[in-house]
C-alpha cells in the first residue's frame, strides 16, 4: 500500500501510519522473518481490544499460515471497522455519533493496545528487552497519535472556520440579491408612479386648453374714445360734411385696428400666463412626488445599508464565538486527547475482554502458556 489510504470509518493510513504498523509488526516478528504464523495475528487482533478470541482466530484462520505486515494491517483495519460498525448499531446512532459523546475505535488505539498486550507478555515471560521496546514503541506511538489528534483538532477548527466564512458569503450575497431585487422593482413601481403623474398631467393642461379656447369667442371692448369718434363719424355723415366724416373714419379705423391688436395680444398674454402658471403647479407636484420617491429610495437603501450591518456584526459575532470556543478547545486540547485515547482503549477492553489462552512467541515460533 503506497501513499495514502482511507478505511471505512473516516481513518486516512498515509505514511506515518504505515510506519506505526511496520514498527508494532517488527516486535511481534522478532526474528525479522517478514512474517508472523495465524496465533500471533490473532493474539495481537484480541491485544487491540477490538476483536474477541473467537473472531480473531477465524480472520486470521483466513488468511493462511504466513502472514506479512500488509496482511496484518488489513486485518487490524478489518477488527476496527467491525468495532465501529458494532458500536454504532448498539448505539443506533449512524447520525451524529460523535455528537451523542460515543467513542469510536481507532487505529491508534488498537496498536497501542496490541503493545500493551505485547508488553505484559514480555514482561510475565521476562523479557526485558522487547518489555523496553514495546515501552518504548507505546510512548512514541502515543506521542505521535496525541499530535495527529491536535492536528486533526487543527484542521477540523479550519474547516469549521471556513465552513462558517462560507456561509455568511452565501448569506450576505442572498441578501444582497434579494435586497437588490427589491431595489429594482422599487425603481420600477416609481417609474409607473411619475409615468402615470406625468400623464394625468397632460390630460389636465390639453383640458385647460380647451376651456381657454372655448373663451377666445368674445366681443371687444373698445375704448372711450373710439366709440365716441365712430358716433362723430356718423354725426358728420348725418350733416353732409363727408369730407370731415372721412377723415374721422380712418382715423377711427387705425384706432380700432390698433385696440384690437392691443386687445388679442392682452388676450394672448394672459392665456400663456394661464398657462404658464398651469404648467409651474404641474412641475410643483412632479417635484414633489420625485422628492417624495427619493425619500422613499434613501430609506430603501438606508434600510439595505443597515440590514448589510447587522448581518456583517452577527456574521463577526458567530465567527467570534467560534473562534472563543476553539481557543478553549486548544487549551483543553492535549488533556481532551489523553483522555479520548484513554477512552478508546477502555471501550476496546468492554469489547473484548481478555480471557486465559496460548500466547505466541513468534521469534522462538511456538506456543506459550500465558498466565
Amino acid at each position: 500500500m503506497a501513499g495514502m489510504d482511507a478505511t471505512t470509518t473516516g481513518e486516512t493510513i498515509d505514511e506515518d501510519r504505515l510506519e506505526d504498523f511496520a514498527g508494532v509488526f517488527s516486535l511481534i516478528d522478532r526474528d525479522g522473518l517478514g512474517h508472523i504464523p495465524p496465533a500471533a495475528l490473532s493474539q495481537a487482533l484480541q491485544g487491540s481490544g477490538f476483536m474477541d478470541k473467537l473472531s480473531a482466530d477465524g480472520l486470521a484462520a483466513e488468511q493462511g499460515e504466513a502472514m506479512d505486515v500488509n496482511i496484518f494491517r488489513e486485518c487490524v483495519v478489518q477488527a476496527v471497522e467491525a468495532a465501529a460498525r458494532a458500536s454504532l448499531e448498539n448505539a443506533s446512532l449512524k447520525r451524529g455519533a460523535q455528537k451523542a459523546g460515543l467513542t469510536l475505535p481507532t487505529l491508534g488505539a488498537a496498536l497501542l493496545g496490541i503493545l500493551a498486550d505485547l508488553r505484559k507478555y514480555a514482561q510475565t515471560v521476562k523479557d526485558f528487552r522487547l518489555a523496553h521496546n514495546a515501552k518504548e514503541m507505546s510512548e512514541s506511538l502515543t506521542a505521535r497519535e496525541e499530535m495527529r489528534r491536535l492536528r486533526n483538532i487543527s484542521q477540523r477548527q479550519e474547516q469549521d472556520q471556513h465552513g462558517v466564512q462560507e456561509a455568511h458569503m452565501m448569506q450576505a450575497m442572498e441578501f444582497n440579491s434579494a435586497w437588490s431585487q427589491n431595489m429594482t422593482e422599487f425603481e420600477r413601481q416609481a417609474r409607473e408612479i411619475e409615468e402615470a403623474c406625468r400623464e394625468r398631467q397632460r390630460s389636465e393642461y390639453e383640458s385647460f386648453q380647451e376651456k381657454l379656447r372655448a373663451k377666445e369667442s368674445r366681443s371687444y371692448k373698445f375704448s372711450r374714445e373710439l366709440l365716441l369718434m365712430r358716433k362723430s363719424t356718423d354725426t358728420l355723415a348725418n350733416q353732409g360734411r363727408y369730407d370731415e366724416a372721412h377723415v374721422l373714419k380712418a382715423k377711427a379705423d387705425r384706432l380700432e385696428r390698433w385696440e384690437r391688436m392691443k386687445l388679442d395680444n392682452e388676450h394672448k398674454m394672459h392665456i400663456a400666463t394661464k398657462e404658464l402658471q398651469m404648467r409651474q403647479q404641474q412641475e410643483l407636484q412632479l417635484e414633489a412626488l420625485r422628492r417624495r420617491i427619493q425619500r422613499g429610495r434613501e430609506e430603501h437603501k438606508e434600510h439595505w445599508l443597515l440590514g448589510a450591518q447587522r448581518l456583517m456584526q452577527s456574521h463577526r459575532n458567530m465567527l467570534s464565538d467560534l473562534k472563543s470556543k476553539q481557543a478553549i478547545e486548544n487549551v483543553r486540547a492535549e488533556v481532551a486527547v489523553k483522555l479520548d485515547l484513554a477512552a478508546s482503549r477502555a471501550a476496546g477492553a468492554k469489547r473484548a475482554p481478555h480471557h486465559a489462552a496460548s500466547r505466541v512467541d513468534s521469534g522462538l515460533s511456538s506456543l506459550s502458556v500465558r498466565g
